[in-house]
């Protein structure tokens, strides 16, 4: 089993910065011109529907728009919808059905939202 990892730091003014292995920066935080986690939760989401459906539509201009219904009681998004937005020259029913076998078979992100996922948390505190 493979395994990827992200560092991520707290930054001075609040944010988070996240760095990946092969060096991609992206900054969360609550307030404006940052993303959010629930954001980048739908972001992942809509961004591997996308390339997972790259084979079918390659030709094809392609949007998505991704939206979750946030439960705030439980502090969890219940569901998301996707809506992928394809212009091409494909016939529609033929083109739908391969994008949607597409993303249920290589959207790692939809797989793992749709089976829920373990999380194991560990805390290691340093002495400044």
């Amino acid at each position: 089993m493979a395994t990827k990892k992200i560092m991520l730091t707290k930054l001075g003014d609040g944010t988070v910065e996240a760095v990946s292995q092969s060096g991609a920066k992206l900054r969360l935080g609550h307030m404006e011109g940052v993303f959010d986690p629930g954001e980048v939760a739908q972001i992942a989401m809509a961004g591997c529907a996308i390339l997972s459906s790259r084979r079918e539509t390659v030709e094809d201009e392609v949007r998505a728009e991704v939206s979750g219904e946030y439960n705030p009681e439980a502090n969890r998004f219940d569901s998301f919808s996707l809506t992928l937005f394809i212009k091409g020259k494909e016939e529609p029913g033929k083109l739908e059905q391969a994008v949607q076998d597409a993303i249920r078979e290589n959207c790692t992100i939809a797989r793992t939202y749709e089976r829920g996922v373990k999380i194991k948390v560990d805390v290691e505190i340093e002495k400044k």
